[in-house]
């Protein structure tokens, strides 16, 4: 699968989001917030070689206007961030973002459930592969390739945007290597409070982004009718990106992804929503955690 994403098909890879938000239409009854006890996976560290101080921005941009990531290029959130690429059941070239999160197999990578199936009864997605650290059409962590693609029936098969996350879980790489053990894994949460102060990831493709590099938007989480709600300006193609809960500048908890943007009558994207990760999440997670 890595030989398939040529530099030509890495250009032209779509990014894969959904349609236009209406509020109107996208108010599917979603899980029960904090159905269960919380929960919490510790993340991973990175081996020192993917742990150096070099690269970095002139400083930190907060708030709704994403910015590129300022800190080290070669430790996370950089390395566990990435572009994920597919092709769907037409065999056109899409692309998404991802995370990878620890686990025993050392090997996961969450994203938004459409970045692994369109829902709604649809074929899985092929030919997906993982770039952490991607760098405007570089991959110096190499291309990893799917074994497996995970998300809930309820995404699916109904398409209900409550479940729009999922998994990938990747092979090795051609050293044997497992992707964690290389670039380091996020922490995973389940059933926290919806409002969180939370560092927001993704390499947003339409302009004025052109996903070349990694962005990130901070702020404050709030109840967007039964979903997470976040105010970001990133555009299609950050969806599957991160939202990372007591972010301490390298590591975090994944507490939700990207699954959709909203604009106004301008065309400005203006406000991410995300699912709850609550029991399901952690349902997914135990199911897949030692593949």
């Amino acid at each position: 699968m890595a030989q398939f994403w040529t530099p030509e098909r890495l250009r032209n890879a779509k990014p894969a989001d959904l349609p236009a938000a209406d509020p109107a239409k996208v108010r599917e009854p979603g899980p029960a917030v904090a159905a269960g006890p919380t929960g919490r996976v510790q993340p991973q560290k990175a081996p020192p070689a993917a742990r150096g101080e070099s690269g970095g921005g002139s400083g930190p941009g907060f708030g709704a206007t994403a910015a590129p990531w300022y800190g080290s290029t070669t430790s996370p959130p950089a390395t566990t961030s990435g572009r994920v690429f597919f092709t769907n059941s037409s065999g056109v070239g899409y692309s998404c973002s991802g995370s990878t999160v620890n686990s025993d197999g050392k090997n996961l990578v969450f994203t938004a459930g459409h970045c692994v199936n369109p829902g709604n009864g649809g074929q899985w997605h092929s030919n997906w592969v993982f770039i952490p650290r991607y760098n405007n059409g570089n991959a110096p962590y190499g291309v990893w390739s799917a074994r497996q693609l995970w998300s809930w029936t309820s995404w699916t098969q109904s398409g209900n945007r409550a479940y729009d996350f999922g998994a990938a879980v990747l092979n090795t790489n051609g050293s044997g290597q497992r992707v964690v053990n290389v670039v380091g894994g996020q922490g995973i949460e389940w059933n926290y409070p919806l409002v969180q102060f939370i560092y927001q990831f993704g390499y947003p493709v339409n302009t004025p982004f052109n996903g070349g590099s990694l962005q990130y938007c901070t702020g404050n989480t709030f109840n967007d009718g039964g979903f997470v709600g976040i105010n970001c300006n990133m555009t299609e193609g950050a969806s599957g990106g991160p939202w990372l809960d007591e972010f301490g500048g390298t590591y975090g908890y994944l507490d939700s992804v990207n699954s959709w943007v909203f604009w106004n009558a301008n065309g400005v994207r203006y406000k991410w929503n995300g699912p709850y990760f609550g029991n399901e999440v952690r349902d997914l997670y135990n199911t897949i955690k030692n593949l």
